[in-house]
C-alpha cells in the first residue's frame, strides 16, 4: 500500500485492550457523568500509521491511493478515510487514567505479533 490521498489527514485511535480499559475505568466511577473522549492521547497521521503498519508486516509503504479513485470505489464515503479529525482525551488523562498502548507502534505490533 501507501499513503491515502496526501497521508497528511490525522486521525485518532485507539488499542482494543485500552478500549475496554476505559469501559471498566468509567464504570467503576458511578458518580461519573458527561462524555469522555476514548482514544489514544496521541494522534496520528494517516502516512505515519501506514508505514508503522508497514513496518510491522515487513510490506512496502510506496503506491499512493488518490483521492479520485477513493471517490470512485466509495462516493461521498471516501471522506472517512480523506478528512482530518482528531480528539484528545483530556478528561480521562486529568482523572488518572494510564493507557497501556499510547504508542501506535506498540499497539500495531502487539495486535499484529501478539
Amino acid at each position: 500500500g501507501g499513503p491515502i490521498k496526501n497521508g497528511k489527514q490525522s486521525f485518532s485511535w485507539i488499542h482494543i485492550n485500552d478500549l475496554i480499559k476505559v469501559f471498566v475505568f468509567i464504570i467503576s466511577k458511578p458518580n461519573k457523568t458527561g462524555i469522555y473522549n476514548v482514544t489514544s492521547p496521541k494522534p496520528i497521521q494517516q502516512k505515519y500509521f501506514g508505514k508503522a503498519l508497514a513496518n510491522t508486516l515487513k510490506r512496502p509503504f510506496i503506491v499512493p491511493l488518490f483521492e479520485w479513485q477513493l471517490k470512485l470505489l466509495f462516493g461521498d464515503g471516501s471522506r472517512i478515510l480523506t478528512q482530518s479529525v482528531s480528539v484528545f482525551p483530556g478528561r480521562l488523562i486529568d482523572e488518572g487514567f494510564e493507557f497501556n498502548y499510547p504508542e501506535i507502534e506498540d499497539a500495531i505490533t502487539d495486535l499484529i505479533l501478539g
